[in-house]
């Protein structure tokens, strides 16, 4: 009989999450709508434990693997279930390549050709199926299956947070790619002169040297500290404190600095976003993230940019959505992933990856 307890991760540039769920694979399969489905669906993804915990500075593989392996024990032993087969879902925030796990880059971690999958199933055991995806991947399959991306055939989510992250879901199938890395939307290029920013990921130009919080943090940061004035220093306390919520509340009330930043950067992601939607042709976009949840300014202008460059056919019948899981759609996605790779054929769970 498929095991009805599993386990998340959620690895980010900032945070490491995990939780164990309970009644996610009788929640995904779901057809229907109502209350009853809407409150089984809730149940679901609330965790029966959890722990969080920021990733620190010692990113290295050999000091956040055993950290990993022991969020996951000291959840199971909390949860009472040490002793029981408990499948373990990553996500992981990099780029993939295959089925088992290798992480072939993580600019926010450093990390290059580390195979997490196998360093991981080492540590826990055969007891514990290990399957690792990429971290918006994971959210996308989250939201698709008991989120907001629910009833659609076709969406792709796009997450504003420490960095950028695309996940698309086409026809019902994982959009992967032929090396895993597919929908890195973050890493599309929207300037390409001399003055382009460099990325993390060892290139100039991307999305994300713009737009990332943690990219634009730093950036704000540095011009508020050395004489840009904005009404979000007084916000925040100290221009050392700034983040891009004090910079979109500034900007609701006209603040020139702030206006002219998201001025400059709505436009970069809108092109992202509308060549990824002509591109895709979603049924659902889905929009997310630390960030982007927080900045509802900057949001609306990205959107309004996005509509001026989007194929018209591809933008027809578009519904543009924000995410329903919040902070735990990392969790869900990656542990919904965990049972898909232990489910039975037809059960609806196992993401065909394409």
């Amino acid at each position: 009989m498929a095991s009805d307890l599993v386990v998340g991760i959620d690895v980010g540039g900032t945070n490491v999450r995990a939780a164990v769920f309970r009644g996610l694979r009788a929640a995904a399969g779901h057809t229907g709508t109502g209350p009853e489905v809407d409150r089984a669906i809730a149940e679901a993804v609330r965790p029966v434990a959890e722990r969080r915990e920021p990733v620190g500075r010692d990113r290295e593989p050999d000091h956040l693997v055993p950290r990993l392996v022991g969020l996951v024990q000291a959840l199971l032993a909390e949860a009472g279930l040490s002793d029981q087969e408990v499948p373990v879902g990553i996500g992981f925030a990099g780029m993939l390549r295959g089925e088992a796990g290798l992480v072939v880059r993580a600019p926010h971690l450093g990390w290059h050709n580390v195979p997490l999958g196998q360093l991981m199933q080492a540590a826990l055991g055969a007891r514990h199926r290990v399957v690792v995806e990429n971290d918006v991947n994971a959210i996308t399959w989250g939201e698709y299956k008991v989120g907001v991306g629910r009833g659609a055939s076709d969406v792709l989510g796009v997450f504003i947070g420490t960095g950028i992250g695309g996940g698309a879901v086409s026809g019902g199938r994982l959009l992967t790619g032929g090396t895993g890395c597919a929908v890195e939307i973050g890493h599309t290029k929207v300037v390409i002169d001399e003055s382009a920013r460099p990325c993390a990921c060892g290139l100039k130009g991307c999305v994300e040297a713009y737009a990332g919080g943690e990219y634009l943090q730093r950036r704000a940061r540095a011009e508020l500290a050395g004489g840009a004035r904005s009404a979000a220093v007084a916000m925040a306390g100290g221009a050392e404190r700034v983040n891009p919520g004090h910079l979109d509340a500034a900007a609701a009330e006209g603040d020139d600095y702030a206006l002219t930043l998201w001025a400059e950067i709505a436009p970069l992601v809108g092109v992202a976003l509308a060549n990824a939607v002509t591109l895709l042709n979603p049924n659902k976009l889905i929009l997310g993230g630390g960030v982007l949840s927080r900045t509802p300014v900057l949001r609306e202008h990205v959107i309004a940019a996005m509509e001026v460059a989007v194929n018209p056919p591809a933008r027809d019948g578009l519904a543009i959505e924000s995410a329903a899981l919040g902070d735990d759609a990392g969790l869900v996605g990656s542990a919904l992933l965990a049972l898909g790779a232990q489910s039975s054929p037809g059960d609806g769970l196992e993401p065909e990856r394409g």
